[in-house]
């Protein structure tokens, strides 16, 4: 679920991008390493609710909210730094009270000391942190699934236009802003992307069995069509304009996954 990156956006210049998005990209070029990062931050949510666990938790957490504060200030992802900020903040008012301890521990011990811990004798207390884990896992687990189910994979991905042809007369097609061929882009979000002609469009879609609709928020000039009622078939968007006075059709072929890396993120 992070590092999600739209599909046209693997193909725009590196210098036209923002530094959020280039961090975004980097750190989303590698599955693996969402994998890991997500399991950490998985097992410090485990971890911290424990009494016997939580102080290894807090001390995880502090490396990891160290390193998203940094990251999120100077690569400008405005939307995270608040709560990171926040959470920051929260580790380090919990890791107050093992301060003795982390300074026994690290400082005048070398890493070495006996502590025992006894058990919590109430059991609600007991009992509770197993019953957060497992709720919150759980439905976390039907949120995630119920949004991968509204994306079709069969339809979302990056699509070169290999001709346009409307009212019956084929438009002569050249490159549009990304990439080095026309393009249309189907994103997981509902957003459509065409680049053609030196330019790029953006709009969303909609999807009902092998019907499509597609409206672009901007009028494109060089064809005036700005709603589309289609049919996908055979690598084919067949359909008519919103007010049926002209009938369009799309051919595309799909870029293959090895020619964009970011299209293997969102299935694997």
């Amino acid at each position: 679920m992070q590092f999600r990156i739209l599909h046209y956006e693997a193909y725009a210049p590196l210098v036209e991008i923002s530094k959020s998005q280039h961090m975004w990209s980097f750190f989303g070029r590698s599955f693996q390493y969402n994998l890991f990062i997500g399991l950490a931050e998985f097992l410090i949510g485990i971890l911290i609710v424990f009494k016997r666990t939580r102080l290894i938790a807090l001390l995880m957490a502090f490396a990891l909210y160290s390193n998203l504060l940094v990251l999120n200030t100077e690569f400008d992802i405005d939307f995270a730094i608040g709560h990171t900020i926040f959470d920051f903040t929260l580790v380090l008012l919990l890791l107050v009270d093992y301060y003795q301890d982390i300074y026994k521990f690290f400082i005048q011990f070398g890493g070495r000391i006996n502590y025992s811990i006894q058990l919590e004798k109430n059991k609600f207390k007991r009992y509770f942190p197993v019953f957060f884990v497992v709720v919150l896992s759980v439905s976390y687990f039907i949120f995630a699934l119920n949004v991968r189910t509204t994306v079709d994979e069969n339809v979302v991905g990056s699509y070169k236009i290999e001709g346009l042809t409307i009212d019956n007369s084929p438009l002569e097609l050249s490159n549009g802003n990304i990439g080095k061929d026309p393009m249309l882009f189907i994103e997981y979000n509902n957003q459509i992307v065409l680049s053609i002609n030196d330019s790029v469009y953006f709009g969303n879609y909609a999807l009902e069995k092998d019907s499509i609709r597609i409206g672009f928020y901007q009028q494109p000039t060089d064809f005036q069509i700005k709603t589309i009622f289609g049919i996908i078939k055979n690598n084919t968007i067949s359909g008519k304009s919103y007010d049926n006075k002209h009938s369009i059709q799309l051919n595309y072929t799909r870029i293959d996954s090895k020619k964009n890396y970011l299209n293997d993120l969102y299935y694997n």
